[in-house]
């Protein structure tokens, strides 16, 4: 996880390496302009969403060498500001690293400076004070952010066990209804029935007639009523579609793309695997992806509900299959569905789903 939005984090930056670069631009001299501008092309390189881990960590100390460099080649100047800009950078890792970190390079600064003017030694506490702000507001952003994660994936936790929820009780529901149905009307209307067939045998003339249509009338109602309950306990129509749209409304960051319009699916089984499936996806995609933008596309075809998903993040060469992504799989897998996943680095990740239908191969 990047300290802040990389974009402001990069402006912010090449702006501040200009305004320390001006005071130069009279008496530039050639190794001190070759580190300085070694120290940009370093700091751009390690804000590139590929540089992770060792890499990152190994483009950073290379800036702080640089900018001290710069500061030994040129002790008059801003160039210590470029030790602000390292400690920016530093937000993510833990704070008694990037503390003994800063620490460090201000010690350094202090011995390069230490036989210069009184102000340039006192200005050494100044900017070890400079790095510190920069770092507790990196840090700060950094923890603004988590927490915006954090909140994000918990809402589409709750979105997702929502619509669960929501599928299981309207079940139950229409089961206890065809139950009643069956268990209190469709008894009496057939102890009723047996009443009036003794009738029937029992009286003659008119009030046999309309003993006779009272018994037609009561083995209709008794059909109607076991339609009834043959429909209740039908599988229901679920609208994964709605349910997609209530999941995009819950997540700010990355924007997700819905398109399911009209979705009805009447096999549970499979409207809960994929309703899980995009539960984990958005939750990878929040968590891990650091993009932008998340498509989704999910729809039927061949007896079969099909979810595609693809992002627009830093992606990898080499997949991964932790607890979210091993859990999606086996869930599809035993709604009798199959799972692909394809990512490559610069070009997101993608994930296509099908669950068949019914139970169908």
């Amino acid at each position: 996880m990047r300290t802040m939005p990389l974009r402001k984090l990069v402006l912010s930056g090449i702006l501040t390496w200009f305004i320390v670069a001006l005071p130069h631009v009279n008496a530039i001299r050639l190794p001190w302009a070759l580190c300085y501008v070694a120290f940009l092309l370093l700091f751009l390189l390690a804000r590139q969403e590929r540089c992770r881990g060792l890499l990152e960590l190994a483009l950073i100390a290379a800036q702080s060498v640089l900018a001290l460099v710069c500061c030994v080649l040129q002790p008059a100047g801003m160039q210590p500001v470029l030790l602000v800009i390292v400690a920016a950078q530093l937000g993510h890792y833990r704070t008694s690293q990037a503390m003994t970190w800063i620490a460090v390079q201000t010690l350094v600064l202090y011995a390069i400076v230490a036989n210069g003017p009184p102000h340039a030694v006192w200005g050494t506490l100044g900017y070890f004070a400079f790095q510190l702000f920069g770092f507790l507001t990196a840090r700060t952003v950094h923890d603004e952010r988590e927490a915006k994660q954090a909140l994000a994936e918990a809402n589409t936790e709750l979105r997702v066990a929502t619509g669960l929820l929501d599928i299981s009780s309207r079940a139950e529901e229409r089961l206890r209804i065809a139950r009643d149905l069956h268990d209190l009307i469709g008894h009496h209307l057939t102890a009723l029935s047996l009443n009036l067939e003794v009738a029937r045998h029992l009286a003659d003339g008119e009030a046999k007639t309309h003993i006779e249509k009272s018994q037609a009338i009561t083995k209709l109602l008794l059909s109607d009523v076991r339609d009834a309950v043959s429909r209740l306990r039908e599988d229901e129509a679920i609208d994964l579609g709605a349910a997609l749209m209530s999941l995009r409304d819950a997540v700010p960051s990355p924007a997700i793309h819905v398109e399911a319009s009209n979705l009805a699916v009447t096999d549970p089984t499979a409207a809960r695997a994929a309703l899980r499936a995009v539960q984990e996806i958005v939750t990878n995609a929040v968590r891990h992806s650091n993009g932008r933008n998340l498509w989704l596309t999910i729809g039927t075809a061949d007896h079969a509900v099909t979810v595609d998903a693809r992002d627009d993040g830093g992606g990898t060469d080499r997949v991964v299959f932790g607890n979210g992504l091993r859990g999606m799989r086996e869930r599809v897998q035993e709604a009798g569905g199959t799972m692909e996943v394809a990512s490559m680095r610069g070009r997101g990740f993608e994930v296509h789903i099908r669950l068949p239908l019914g139970g169908a191969a």
